[in-house]
Order: structure tokens, then C-alpha cells, then sequence
């Protein structure tokens, strides 16, 4: 028996079958395209995620090893807050606006003043942020919009599922009450968002269908293989990564960088904090902040230097200086990370000389996303939040050294998972779904390559490195604030 996991990712898809054991034995990714139409506008095509999705279940049903371990259960990871309009019969109206998408900016703001930013994050577990779909649906209105849908149930649904979200996606909307288990009154009035076109919730690990003849003829897979609630893709990552609720936390390094950890109940102290919590089933929660442009940021960096593709990207970042430089980045590119919860601000690089190289550029884009890290990691711990060993898992976390410069500007010791977790997380649970593992927290662990430790020899630099980056965020408040939307410069 095998399952298959579909990653539905920001900026590509990917499908993997693991063995019952949990091991990986196929797999295949797709680039999707982000759109970028106009300022603050970000968006992704729902159709032709879907034809990813299709295509790569197809690509990996005909692999020799699939068809000698039949798969039994699909189930997806799905990138949080990216929404779309759909019609009668479940068609795509219009793009999906992807997290960095800022068109829910005036709205969450009106929202927190009416509620209270903390009586929001109090009922829903997430800061109010304009990242969130409930944000961004009032701008879709007309006879036509019948529903609303993320990601993975709009794919699951076109493969043969009912339309549901686990409590994660729906936490992730930023319109769900995370402690009663329903969508949210408060928050539904204050957006305007209809009750009756938002999809049902259901435990994580709940069958939601089965494929359809339709789904299957374009996949190669049988008819009536059962389809399971996707989650969020963090959750996934915590438990494709090995993840285990209080005694050890992920660290997904990818387009976005996030630390997920895990808890039996919902930790208090939270509020007024970015960091963000949900449930995952009866005694598991998962409590999360990163940086929104984590992986963005490095790509960013790599695009002014003039490196263009993937290996040559890793390429830059394997050089990177051997010595800590005198420079720091605050990685805001896209808002400030989620525990400060800002998005109105902005990157930096602090501390330039003419003698400054490309190398210790590398460097200090590689030690920003660690001081977040660190950062968070502190604030959990001042709340009485276990963090445990931390696994790393995505793109960021293949390469040994560029790993351990993370670990020695965290101050923490990160322990690599090859593969890919978020989609394996997602395979996890179809099997759990289906009734081969007895539950999301007894799940098959993942194999882990030697742990990268901090160097002590920089122990001392980097505590004074880490507060210097803990101070330039609210040194440049003021002037982030200041700056002007692109379209108001003329």
C-alpha cells in the first residue's frame, strides 16, 4: 500500500507517493506562475494548480513503483490564505489572491479597530493581518459567486470531493472561531463574508470523497480512491518533518520561512503577539511565526547579483563568507515577520562599506531568516511553549554549511530532514485518514541527516548580532511608514 500527497505550494506543486513506512518512492513537482498585475496585487491561477496537481498524479501513478504498490488515499498541503470566487458548478471566477496579496489591507485594519486586534486573534488564533482570505472576499460580489474556496478544497473537490476544510485551513482564512470549532460570527459580520458560501469544516484526517471517474481517466488512478482533507502546508511540514506535539518543532525553510511547534493544548499569552495558533484534533495544537519572504528575500538577492537558476543560486549562497560579516539584513521584504506582525514593513541592510562583498552579503541573507528564528524561538519560550529539538526541512535546510550558519546565528541546533515534508506530511495523513496509522500524532518518522550544530566561537558575536537585529525593527518604524504606496509617487 502506498498514499499519495499533493503539495499545493506557492510557487509550484509537487506529488509524492510514500510507502506505508513512510519512505518516499516517487515524486514530481511543476512550477505555477505568480502574477503580479499591479501593485500590492499578487495572485495565483486555481486552474492551473489544478492542472498541475492532475498532470503530476498521473506522472506518478505510471512510476514502476507506484504500480507495484498501488496508492490507497490522497491527501494535500495547502499554501494558507490564498481564496477564490467560485461559480454553481465549482469553476474558478477569478484569480486567487496569494498571501502577500495586500488588496485586504484597509479592511483588516477597519476590522481590528471595530473587534480589537486582540479580541480578533482572542476568537480566530491568527493576528488580524490583511494576509487573510476573510480580507479579501468582500471584493468579490454578483449573482455568479456561489461560494468560496482555498485552494485545496477547490482541487479536491474537481478530483471528486465535497467541498471542506480542515480546522487548520480554516483557521488560516482568519475568519474561524479556533476555540468553539465553527466559522466565526464576529468576525463574518465584521467582513461581510456570507456564512453559506464558506466550504464545512471537518477534523484534520477526515475523508471528505472519493476520486471520480472523471479524475481518474485524467490521473490513471482508480476511481473511488478515497480523498482526505488537505491542512495547511506548515502543519503538513510539522508532520511530514517529524514534528511531535512537545517534543519537537520544524523549521520549514522554503518561499516563506516558519517554525511550527506543537502543544496539547492552545498555549495562553499569545494575544497581542503575531504568533499564531490552531488545532490540529482533540489534545494537538500547532503554534507558528516566520518570515513571510524568508526564501524570497535569498531570490531577491540572488537576482541583483545576477545569478539565475536554481543551482546557480545554491551556488552563491555554498560561498557565502566564512566569518560572520559586519552587516545585517532585516528580511521584511514582504512585512515584517509574523511576530511583530507589520506589513507595512520593510527590508534592510545595515552596516555597508565599500570593502563589503557579494560573500558576506550571502552571509547576512542566510543569518536574517536565523535571527527571526531566534527571535521567535524566545518569544515561545518566555510563554511557557516547549520548542524541543528543531528539524529543518525545505530547499533551505539541503545544504549542510549553509544550515549551520543558520544554526550558530539562532543559537540553536537544527537537525536536517531530507525530502520533502510538507508533501510527505500531507501523504501521512491520507493514511491516517483511511485508518493506517492510528492517529496524526503516531505517525512514521522521518529519516534525519546529521544535525547542524552552532559554532561556539561565534556564540558571543552573534548574541550581540541577534540584539542589534532585535533593535533595527523599531529603529525604522517610522521611516517604513513613511514611505509611499508606488502608485501615490506621482
Amino acid at each position: 500500500m502506498s498514499l499519495l500527497g499533493v503539495d499545493l505550494g506557492t510557487s509550484g506543486v509537487r506529488v509524492v507517493a510514500i510507502s506505508a513506512a513512510g519512505v518516499e518512492i516517487a515524486g514530481a513537482a511543476r512550477a505555477t506562475t505568480l502574477h503580479r498585475p499591479a501593485p500590492g496585487i499578487v495572485e495565483t491561477d486555481a486552474d492551473e494548480v489544478l492542472a498541475a496537481a492532475t498532470a503530476l498524479l498521473a506522472d506518478v501513478a505510471a512510476r514502476d513503483a507506484v504500480a507495484a504498490d498501488p496508492p490507497e488515499a490522497i491527501s494535500f498541503s495547502v499554501q494558507g490564505e490564498a481564496v477564490l470566487p467560485v461559480d454553481a458548478e465549482g469553476n474558478a471566477l477569478a484569480p486567487a489572491p496569494v498571501s502577500m496579496d495586500r488588496r485586504g489591507a484597509d479592511l483588516a485594519d477597519r476590522v481590528a479597530a471595530e473587534l480589537g486586534a486582540g479580541e480578533v486573534q482572542r476568537i480566530t488564533g491568527q493576528p488580524p493581518h490583511p494576509m487573510f482570505s476573510v480580507y479579501k472576499i468582500p471584493g468579490w460580489t454578483g449573482p455568479d459567486v456561489r461560494g468560496y474556496r482555498c485552494l485545496g478544497d477547490y482541487v479536491a473537490a474537481r478530483l471528486g470531493a465535497r467541498p471542506a476544510l480542515d480546522t487548520s485551513m480554516a483557521a488560516r482564512t482568519g475568519g474561524f472561531d479556533v476555540d468553539r470549532g465553527v466559522w466565526s460570527t464576529e468576525l463574518l459580520a465584521a467582513t461581510g463574508v456570507p456564512v453559506a458560501l464558506l466550504p464545512e469544516v471537518v477534523p484534520p484526517g477526515t475523508m471528505i470523497g472519493k476520486l471520480s471517474a472523471e479524475a481518474a481517466s485524467a490521473t490513471g488512478l482508480p476511481a473511488g480512491l478515497p480523498l482526505v482533507v488537505g491542512s495547511h502546508d506548515q502543519a503538513s511540514s510539522f508532520l511530514g518533518g517529524g514534528g511531535r506535539f512537545g517534543s519537537a518543532a520544524v523549521f520549514s525553510l522554503g518561499s516563506s520561512d516558519c517554525l511550527t511547534v506543537g502543544s496539547p493544548a492552545r498555549p495562553g499569552g499569545l494575544v497581542g503577539t503575531g504568533l499564531a495558533s490552531y488545532p490540529m484534533g482533540e489534545g494537538r495544537w500547532l503554534t507558528l511565526a516566520g518570515t513571510a519572504a524568508g526564501g524570497w528575500a535569498l531570490d531577491w538577492f540572488a537576482t541583483l547579483a545576477g545569478v539565475a537558476g536554481p543551482a546557480e543560486r545554491d551556488a552563491l549562497f555554498e560561498a557565502a563568507s566564512p566569518e560572520p560579516p559586519q552587516v545585517l539584513v532585516l528580511p521584511y521584504f514582504a512585512g515584517s515577520g509574523t511576530l511583530d506582525n507589520d506589513p507595512r514593513a520593510r527590508g534592510a541592510v545595515v552596516g555597508l562599506t565599500l570593502e563589503t562583498t557579494r560573500e558576506q552579503l550571502a552571509r547576512a541573507f542566510l543569518e536574517s531568516s536565523a535571527f527571526e528564528l531566534r527571535k521567535i524561538a524566545d518569544a515561545l519560550t518566555e510563554r511557557g511553549v516547549t520548542i524541543g529539538a528543531v528539524h529543518a526541512v525545505g530547499g533551505g535546510a539541503r545544504s549542510h554549511r549553509t544550515l549551520a550558519i543558520r544554526a550558530s546565528a539562532a543559537g540553536l541546533a537544527l537537525t536536517p530532514v531530507p525530502g520533502h515534508a510538507a508533501a510527505r506530511g500531507a501523504a501521512l495523513q491520507a493514511g491516517a485518514g483511511i485508518g493506517r496509522y492510528p492517529s496524526l500524532a503516531e505517525l512514521p518518522a522521518p529519516a534525519c541527516l546529521p544535525t547542524a550544530h552552532p559554532d561556539p566561537g561565534t556564540a558571543q558575536w552573534y548574541a550581540t548580532q541577534s540584539r542589534r537585529f532585535r533593535d533595527l525593527y523599531p529603529t525604522l518604524i517610522p521611516h517604513d511608514h513613511s514611505f509611499s504606496d508606488p502608485k501615490e509617487i506621482r
